[in-house]
């Protein structure tokens, strides 16, 4: 899905992400190639959920002979890792934002993690989210990335 909110063009920034990786763009005109800004990973997001919770408690008995339950919340650990690097980069766009190293911004990650994006970022930094493309193309090429961005913003 493609939401379009503006045709205007000004410094347009890019973050494309999953939930253990995302890569900042820049798109300075309409006919000019992504540039790199910055990639983050975050390390946690990718191990195994039972790496994650090797530590911690497992099931234990009720002492009323009325079965077993878990001792650990129901949220897994992996999405608690997602939703800590949403935070991570909403605050990154935020930051952008207040410096005024963007004018727009455009969204593009996989239908979860955009989900969690979207949460996550301020209602100052999304009245600058221009388009929101719900795939994730982070190991795209440049050249594919930039051709959903245009069909987003251009067509």
């Amino acid at each position: 899905m493609m939401e379009r909110r503006t045709n205007k063009m000004g410094a347009i920034w890019v973050i494309v992400g999953e939930s253990s990786r995302a890569t900042l763009y820049s798109l300075d005109s309409r006919t000019a190639p992504l540039t790199e800004i910055q990639c983050y990973v975050h390390t946690a997001a990718r191990q195994h959920e039972h790496e994650l919770t090797a530590d911690l408690p497992g099931e234990g008995f009720d002492g009323k002979n009325k079965g077993q339950h878990s001792l650990v919340s129901k949220t897994s650990h992996k999405d608690k890792e997602a939703q800590d690097f949403a935070k991570e980069l909403g605050e990154i766009l935020e930051n952008g934002r207040l410096k005024s190293q963007y004018d727009q911004l455009v969204l593009c990650a996989s239908p979860h993690f955009l989900g969690l994006l979207r949460q996550q970022i301020t209602s100052l930094t999304n009245s600058r989210v221009v388009a929101e493309i719900d795939k994730n193309l982070i190991k795209s090429p440049p050249a594919e990335i930039e051709r959903h961005i245009h069909d987003a913003l251009f067509s």
